[in-house]
């Protein structure tokens, strides 16, 4: 037998191998196709809130700048004095604008200077919701010019986002049984998990702009009524058939 002979004999054995092992992996491909189950679990928490964040300011109007600074940060030395009585920690408390602006009135169609205005904004975190009536009210009757807004949400999002994720394994994993069930199979396990979309806990705003004479009143306050925040959760499981 040739040389020329033996490499074609070679390449000929190579080739048929080639195809074998091409063939042996689309059917082993094709049987692992076939021999699953994919379905959706989807998981919903609906919780109530364990915190609020309280949007407020102070404001003061002045002949002149200085005067009009001086006011308010006496005012907003006040109500820090309101907020840490009321047990909120200084971490608690953020100082997010500080703002000083000429004042001006329409008189006999031309504007005329009446003075400077200055307003300092802050965030209390409130951990405590019990607090949050008690504390507003403290607040009106303590030089807070405004109350901007309340907004609700969690401690920690995390802990709703694993619930609603196990909630929606739970789901899958139903699913999954109750079909292989009624095609007569028995279900393996889960080989691929993907988390399709998840809603996570948002704050919650409550816009109410209040001026501190709208709420001045020898009544107790209302409570505040917070509501539900839910949480929403789809994954996408395969698991095995046996």
């Amino acid at each position: 037998m040739t040389a020329t002979l033996v490499n074609r004999v070679t390449i000929v054995l190579l080739l048929n191998f080639t195809l074998f092992v091409s063939m042996s992996a689309c059917a082993h491909e094709l049987t692992s196709i076939q021999d699953h189950i994919s379905v959706l679990g989807v998981g919903e928490v609906e919780l109530e809130p364990d915190q609020a964040t309280l949007r407020i300011s102070v404001n003061a109007k002045q002949a002149t700048l200085v005067e009009a600074k001086s006011l308010a940060d006496e005012r907003y030395r006040k109500v820090l004095g309101v907020i840490k009585d009321a047990g909120i920690e200084d971490k608690y408390i953020k100082a997010t604008r500080v703002n000083a602006q000429p004042e001006y009135q329409w008189q006999n169609n031309r504007q005329v200077y009446k003075g400077e205005r200055v307003s300092r904004s802050l965030n209390v975190i409130i951990n405590d919701l019990d607090k949050v009536p008690l504390l507003m009210q403290a607040l009106v009757e303590n030089d807070v010019s405004t109350i901007e807004g309340i907004d609700t949400g969690f401690k920690d999002p995390k802990v709703l986002q694993k619930l609603a994720l196990q909630a929606a394994a739970q789901d899958a994993k139903s699913k999954a049984d109750f079909l292989a069930e009624q095609l007569g199979r028995s279900l393996g396990s889960a080989f691929l998990i993907t988390e399709q979309n998840a809603s996570a806990p948002r704050m919650l705003r409550q816009e109410r702009t209040m001026m501190a004479s709208a709420m001045e009143a020898d009544t107790a306050p209302p409570p505040e009524m917070f509501g539900m925040q839910k949480v929403r959760v789809q994954i996408s499981v395969k698991f095995a058939l046996l």
